[in-house]
């Protein structure tokens, strides 16, 4: 692979890695956000896997999660829930089940629970029905209105979640990431809300170092330009 296209293909990597660190500084206060990753595989794995490259196409980088949990914030809102420890609320979409960390509740009309996008949570047999507002959840996602419980919240695990594909409004589908039954310690607690895992230092530590690499390759890129068109010139004395 010529210096040129590496050059082309390194600044490709690095406007995604500068479009992933844009949208973390975007959503740093935004509850459950989970931070964009880029992640680059190595030029010998592309190579062998697309023999003609075109390097106005070709891309060594995509973007995963970070899966990992951010603090919780306690709201002293009943209608506010978090997981300490791993796994995703489920909600239902239009385009089927949803996966979020997002934990501000509403009730709809139809005395359902749901995210603030309106969008039912799923209990472990289905979606929640409340008969007003008054209601407590306790550590194990169980939803109590007085003595009765009337459902529990459904917590889901995943192997490889950084695989999980982002959709907006912090919701996530299934993507690549695999559903586990392994044995968890999650809790829901009831009156919290979980942080952004975003760390505004560390991403404006990796904003730095991307925009002086792509300058780098950019120099590069103009240096065999130089190079080429001294070349031609001489060239054409003869």
């Amino acid at each position: 692979m010529d210096p040129q296209t590496i050059a082309s293909i390194s600044m490709q990597n690095d406007l995604l890695r500068m479009n992933d660190i844009s949208q973390n500084l975007a959503n740093v206060l935004t509850p459950g956000y989970k931070r964009h990753v880029s992640v680059t595989r190595s030029f010998d794995s592309f190579v062998s896997e697309n023999a003609a490259i075109d390097p106005h196409s070709g891309n060594t980088g995509s973007s995963v999660i970070d899966p990992s949990s951010g603090t919780l914030r306690a709201t002293k809102n009943p209608m506010d829930i978090a997981i300490e420890g791993e796994g995703f609320f489920e909600v239902t979409t239009d385009k089927g089940p949803a996966y979020t960390r997002q934990g501000a509740l509403k009730i709809d009309t139809q005395g359902r629970l749901t995210n603030v996008q309106g969008l039912p949570l799923m209990g472990t047999g289905g979606e929640l029905f409340t008969s007003g507002t008054s209601f407590s959840i306790d550590e194990s996602g169980n939803v109590k209105q007085g003595t009765q419980t009337i459902g529990q919240i459904k917590v889901v695990q995943f192997s490889k979640a950084e695989s999980l594909l982002p959709i907006g409004d912090g919701l996530f589908q299934q993507g690549a990431a695999q559903i586990t039954n392994k044995n968890d310690t999650s809790k829901v607690r009831g009156g919290y809300l979980e942080n952004s895992n975003v760390s505004s230092p560390q991403e404006m530590i990796r904003l730095t170092e991307t925009v002086r690499h792509f300058e780098s390759m950019q120099k590069l890129m103009q240096g065999y330009d130089d190079v080429f068109q001294k070349a031609i010139t001489k060239l054409g004395d003869f």
